[in-house]
């Protein structure tokens, strides 16, 4: 996720910035390529100058207004063409400035993991979270809470994409072998669910178990279709 942002001066008073917030990144009707692209670029100057106030260990004031403005423009995106990726670009650069202004002023771990939730969920959109970022202010509490949330919605939906990114995004940050497989292995009727599962046992360091789950998927699918990458795999990975 894109972190940086451009050192912008504060150019409004604290008070105002909910308000500024509201006029920046509020849009009435759909929005074309175009017009997409000059909201995110319009809207890029408050978050510049939100980010600024983050950097300069002002986050109390930036906290609740960074919050506000990740809301609105997921309600945007539901009837925007951001075919160049400019919202989705300004979203990612919101929340990561969110997760650092939520770690140095931690708000309720619980209030903070049901918001996370409403975003990826209930926002009308899929919206990624990168939920290592938010770790720090979440807590036990807060991960305990979160952790059961989107479990249970996938336990109910197995079909969610949003529910399993989720679980799947906690699972590797938090080194859980035991839900990675789970998750991404599933059923583990295709190959490619076997090159999948491997390299991500891979990148949370489980080389051996990674192997593990590479070589069972070679001896199910000889042929190794070009999706499942084994042999490549296999031979990239040390014994």
């Amino acid at each position: 996720m894109p972190t940086s942002l451009r050192r912008a001066p504060q150019a409004h008073p604290d008070d105002s910035l909910p308000g500024v917030v509201t006029r920046a990144f509020t849009t009435a009707g759909d929005l074309d390529y175009w017009a997409s692209v000059r909201h995110a670029e319009n809207a890029a100057q408050i978050t510049e100058e939100l980010a600024t106030l983050v950097r300069t260990g002002r986050a109390p004031i930036a906290r609740e207004p960074l919050a506000h403005a990740v809301e609105l423009l997921l309600t945007t995106l539901d009837h925007a063409d951001d075919a160049s990726g400019a919202l989705d670009n300004l979203l990612s650069r919101l929340l990561a400035t969110h997760a650092e202004a939520c770690r140095q002023d931690p708000p309720d771990p619980v209030e903070l993991a049901d918001w996370l939730v409403t975003v990826q969920f209930d926002a009308g959109r899929w919206c990624p979270v990168d939920i290592w970022a938010y770790g720090p202010a979440l807590g036990k509490e807060g991960l305990d809470h979160y952790r059961s949330v989107v479990r249970r919605r996938w336990a109910a939906d197995p079909g969610d994409l949003s529910a399993r990114d989720a679980v799947e995004r906690l699972a590797r940050w938090e080194q859980d072998t035991a839900t990675l497989i789970e998750v991404i292995g599933g059923d583990l009727k295709h190959p490619a669910q076997y090159g999948r599962l491997a390299r991500a046992l891979a990148d949370i360091n489980e080389p051996t178990l990674a192997r593990h789950w590479a070589e069972r998927g070679l001896a199910a699918h000889p042929e190794d279709p070009p999706g499942a990458g084994l042999r490549d795999f296999l031979a990239r990975t040390p014994l």
